[in-house]
């Protein structure tokens, strides 16, 4: 009974008319905790939601462990695939060889990692190659049905007229002093091994499908003038995309035993990748394969490769959850504020309160009723728009900058 009293009156208050600075002041604080909360829902909501979406496509584009040696390259590395696939939790392995290239083109010059893979075991690991935007994953193992593509297309276009598309997918590179291509009669009919590009490195050396580009590294011979840049003809087989920019504007893939030959890695590998059932606890598994393989072998988790990257985004979130909560406290000294008038205002009220039998208990109550109900307003408002502005950036998006965020869109 005191209870509905309390709130009877705090609605008959907050309802009843007042003076024009004090009704201000009740929508200001009102107002207030809406737009603090709203704002508080939504920035972590927007960054939880980014930190998710980054760790899905990391997971999904990059192994789950990474094994490697500290004394370099991986020589006797089919024996300790066979290792790592005993233990478990592991459900997929693959051998990885990777280098940092530069790739020329007619246009200009990128910086690139080329990536050479198994393709027997790459989609046991990683799903970034699976459905590709254009061209065929068989062409890193089979660049002889690429070549018979471009070439049925272009006399498709052509005709039997050798000369007319002359210049199609030609690749004018005057840094190139040493090369592994072998020599052809014409150079459009050789046959080249194949890569796949990401889609933002396509669009930023406007390759295609067929096209011709060069891979140059910078270990190559040692000439009179000291060392001489490596370079070898490669043919664009296809374009994946990732959604990550990063990856896409920079990863390039190639089949294994072309990336040795290149390299002149022989035999050996750089990296060995892992995939695990649950990315979530990859420590456990990470924690045994220490104590299963070698000393000399470096056991690596994503969480370690990709720390200093979830660690701001959680530094972010953080700080940011703090400052927005000072919005959240300074709106509940508008509360305060509006009741302290409210209470001044509503002076003889009371005393007529009080000569009928309430006590200063009762008084109390009606006055922090109100407080709650503005409060509870407010946060309740606020929290309907925060879910509306959330539900329309998982529908609409908002397009950012790929560059500076990594991803394309909100």
């Amino acid at each position: 009974r005191r209870l509905k009293f309390s709130a009877f009156l705090a609605v008959r208050h907050l309802k009843g008319r007042k003076s024009g600075f004090l009704t201000a002041i009740g929508v200001l604080s009102i107002l207030g905790v809406s737009f603090s909360s709203c704002t508080l829902t939504t920035v972590l909501s927007v960054m939880g939601g980014f930190s998710s979406d980054l760790k899905e496509k990391i997971l999904k584009t990059n192994a789950h462990i990474v094994v490697d040696s500290v004394d370099g390259d991986l020589e006797d590395w089919n024996k300790i695939v066979e290792e790592i696939k005993k233990v478990n939790g592991v459900v997929g392995v693959t051998p990885f060889v990777q280098g940092e290239m530069m790739m020329n083109s007619r246009t200009n010059n990128h910086a690139i990692l080329l990536k050479g893979i198994e393709l027997e075991s790459f989609g046991s690991v990683s799903n970034v190659l699976t459905k590709l935007e254009t061209g065929e994953l068989t062409y890193l193992s089979r660049p002889q049905d690429l070549l018979a593509k471009i070439s049925e297309k272009r006399k498709r276009l052509y005709g039997n007229n050798p000369d007319s598309d002359k210049d199609m997918d030609s690749v004018e590179n005057p840094a190139v002093v040493n090369s592994d291509a072998a020599p052809s009669a014409d150079p459009r009919e050789r046959i080249l091994p194949a890569l796949i590009v990401g889609r933002e490195l396509s669009r930023a050396m406007r390759l295609y499908e067929g096209a011709e580009v060069n891979i140059i590294s910078p270990n190559g011979d040692i000439g009179p003038s000291g060392p001489i840049p490596k370079s070898r003809p490669f043919r664009i087989g296809g374009v994946f995309f990732s959604g990550m920019y990063e990856y896409d504007s920079l990863y390039v893939y190639a089949s294994l035993k072309d990336a040795q030959k290149f390299l002149r890695k022989g035999n050996s590998i750089s990296e060995i990748h892992i995939s695990v059932k649950d990315p979530e606890k990859v420590a456990k598994t990470a924690a045994i394969l220490t104590q299963t393989l070698k000393p000399s072998l470096r056991v690596r988790t994503w969480a370690d490769l990709n720390a200093g990257l979830f660690s701001a985004l959680a530094l972010e979130k953080i700080v940011m959850f703090i400052f927005l909560s000072l919005a959240i406290l300074v709106a509940s000294f508008c509360i305060i504020a509006t009741l302290t008038m409210l209470v001044l205002e509503k002076g003889p009220e009371v005393s007529t309160l009080m000569t009928l039998g309430a006590t200063s208990s009762d008084i109390r109550a009606v006055f922090r009723f109100e407080g709650l109900l503005i409060g509870l307003v407010g946060t309740i408002s606020g929290l309907s728009v925060g879910l509306g502005l959330c539900l329309t950036l998982q529908n609409v998006g908002l397009n950012i900058d790929p560059e500076v965020w990594y991803l394309d869109r909100l």
